[in-house]
Order: structure tokens, then sequence, then C-alpha cells
């Protein structure tokens, strides 16, 4: 049982207090949500005895800095009980993962929460070539596989007689790739779900090319609030074009990096999304050492609801031509918006500058901004591509009556006042 702050209820001290107490906790178990946390350290195997038909939550977190060691005992023999076990939350390496294996592919009619994360993977995730939870968990509700991947057919089989809430697929290889058809059908019996997250490991997870076929029936995910998507663009072109998200308020998308970005239907998904509205902000975030660019578009300024699209490059002049890609695309919502930030993150190298076309071509569908912001070393681009000469008068920002500019070091005794 949880107590305050979702911290474990120590109720065993309780049934030490007195007799009747005791008892209490005996004949009501199941009513007071009474659960034996298995954690690393903690010697469970009296317990377990003493406690017979208790549901049981392992959680176990590695730490990266002690190596790479074998699964602890404790946790193992936890995992031996499947028809006990009520929550699953386990950080490991790719070493611990056989025992993990092993119960997944046994029923667990009690389970309502797993979660699993293989910390050392730098490639592909780990596969895994049986059942997934022998096609049964009735009760679950969440679902998070980072670094260890089924066969889709399987999870979709221990899915179908689901209440899910959370559905988290992260680093999905070529090995088990599912189409963007078979994951929307296999959603639209999910009629609970809140929280979606699906990321592939590589840009040849994607849908082969476009053919003639007849529209597919669209589905509707009535409580999905947050989406979230690693991989290719021609997938979630798929994807977005036979779903509607009416309850939709964060989305957060990462594309692989490609040279060009036909996004028609991401374009008219996100267009479409009933959360922003005119006095919407926008940011343009360029960041080095994480090798990406944003494009983040929010609510309001306490970014409650927002939509952020990204991918990873390194060059600042291909990191703004995906920019300037996406907002070309995003014209009928990026029209209305009043306050553009630009920023650029530490670590850049000093001197590397974009061309001032490339800044009038990101600028050009932001026609009713009214109050520009640029931050950092891209104060001196962006201030040279509005007093352009050649640039007709009124072509860009015609509506701007703010300008802010801070941040920018032009020599190393400068301290880069605001103005």
């Amino acid at each position: 049982m949880e107590g305050a702050r979702g911290r474990p209820w120590k109720w065993h001290r309780l049934a030490h207090v007195c007799w009747k107490w005791r008892q209490v906790i005996s004949m009501s178990p199941r009513r007071l949500g009474l659960r034996i946390l298995c954690g690393h350290g903690a010697p469970i195997e009296g317990i377990l005895g003493t406690w017979p038909t208790l549901p049981l939550v392992v959680e176990f977190h590695h730490d990266a800095s002690q190596g790479s060691k074998p699964m602890p005992k404790d946790i193992i023999l936890a995992l031996h009980h499947p028809d006990r076990l009520s929550k699953i939350d386990l950080q490991v390496t790719s070493s611990m993962t056989g025992p993990i294996v092993e119960t997944m592919r046994r029923p667990c009619l009690a389970l309502e929460s797993i979660r699993i994360k293989v910390t050392d993977t730098m490639g592909p995730s780990i596969l895994v070539r049986s059942s997934f939870l022998g096609g049964s968990a009735p009760h679950l509700k969440v679902v998070e596989l980072n670094g260890l991947s089924f066969p889709f057919p399987e999870i979709r089989r221990a899915l179908l007689s689901t209440d899910l809430v959370e559905l988290r697929l992260l680093k999905i290889p070529n090995a088990v790739y599912f189409s963007p058809d078979d994951f929307v059908t296999t959603l639209s019996t999910l009629n609970r779900l809140e929280l979606l997250m699906l990321g592939f490991h590589s840009p040849a997870s994607s849908p082969p090319s476009c053919t003639t076929r007849p529209p597919l029936k669209r589905i509707t995910l009535r409580h999905l609030k947050f989406f979230k998507f690693h991989g290719a663009s021609e997938y979630l072109e798929e994807f977005v074009a036979r779903i509607d998200l009416p309850a939709l308020r964060t989305v957060i998308i990462n594309l692989f990096n490609q040279v060009f970005f036909e996004i028609p239907q991401i374009s008219r998904f996100i267009c479409g999304l009933p959360v922003f509205t005119p006095e919407s902000p926008a940011w343009v975030s360029v960041t080095h050492s994480a090798e990406s660019v944003r494009f983040y578009l929010a609510q309001d300024s306490d970014a409650r609801v927002y939509c952020l699209l990204t991918t990873s490059c390194r060059q600042l002049d291909w990191q703004m031509f995906f920019v300037t890609q996406i907002s070309s695309q995003l014209s009928p919502l990026l029209s209305s918006v009043h306050l553009l930030t630009i920023q650029k993150g530490d670590g850049f190298p000093t001197g590397e500058d974009v061309d001032s076309t490339q800044w009038l071509e990101l600028f050009q569908p932001f026609t009713h901004v009214t109050k520009l912001r640029v931050f950092g070393q891209l104060v001196p681009g962006v201030i040279q591509a509005l007093a352009n000469e050649e640039m007709a008068p009124g072509l860009v920002f015609p509506e701007l009556t703010s300008l802010h500019l801070e941040g920018y070091r032009d020599s190393p005794s400068n301290s880069g006042e605001s103005c």
C-alpha cells in the first residue's frame, strides 16, 4: 500500500502493535491494498511464506557505476511468483535480463504495471522470441518496454483484454517492426489509453513506398493526453492519418534526420489540435550538446500544453533547414503566433553562421508576430537578416512592435547586455 507521495506504507509495523490490529490486517489484506515490496537488499523469502496471498511489487534500479552484475537473488525469487506479481519496475543491464524474460513468458493475472529499461544497449533492443505475459494480463494498466523487444503479435495478444492507461514501446528494432495499420488496429481496443510513447531504433523502420489503396477507417482515442514519437516521418504520416486525439495536450515528435520532410498529414494533425490559440507562443532552439534542433509551440508561457518537434544534426545551417521546412508546412497555425523566441544553446563553436536568406525563409509564416526575442550567438545573424537592404519593407514581421536581444557576446570582454 502506498502512503504519502507514493512512498510505500510500512503496514507490517502495525501488525506488531497488538493482537487486534494484527487480526484486522490479516483478515483484510486485499481491502487495505497491502503489497509486499521486493527490492534489492531486502530479504523476502520468509515474508513470502508468511503472507502467501499478498501481491508483490518488484522494484530494482541498477547503479550503472557498479558495472555489470547478476540480478540480485531476492529479485529473482520474487519474479518466480508470476501469479502474485502486481507491479514490476526494473532498470537493469542486458546481462540481468534472463530471469526477467523467463517471467514474462508466463501469464501474470494480477499484474497491473510493468516497466523495464535496459540501460547498456547502445544498439537496438534485446530481442525476445517468446510470448509476452503468456498472452494474458487482464489487469494491466501500464506497459513500458525500453531496450527489450517482443514480437508485436505477442504484445498485441496480451493487450487485447486490458484496460491499458499507459503504453511505452521504445528502441524498437527492425526485426520486430510493425506497420502503422497494425498498430492503429491494436490501439482501437485500448479505450482508456491516456499516454502513448512509440520509438524506433533505425530509420529503416518505416513503411514501404506509398502505394494506391482505399482509405482506411479512422479511430478515436478520446482519453489520450500525451503522445511521443521517435522514428521516420513516413511512419508517423501514416499513423496520424488514421487517428483522432481530441483530448491531446502534449505532443513530442523526434524525427530521424533526413534531407527533406514532406509531412502534410503531420502538419494537418498538429494544426487541428484544439488546444492552441492565437496567443500561443513559439520557440526555435538549436543545441549543439544534444545534437538537435527543436521547434516548440506552447499554449502559453507556462508550457502546460505544448507541441515539440525535433531532429538530430550537428551543423547549424542544416538545423535551420529542418526548422524552415517544419515552419513552412505549419504555416496555417504559425500565421497567428504573436510571440516568437529564437535561442541557441551552449557549445556551438563561434563563427558558425546562417545565411540571411535562411532566416528570412524561416520568418515568412509568422505574419502576425508582434514580439520577437533572440538569445545568445544567434543575435547578429537575425539582426543582419532583418536589416538586409534587398528585403522589401513589411514582408517579414509586418506587425512587429517589440524586439528583445539578449546574451550575445562579440568578444571575451563583452558582458553581453540585453536591449
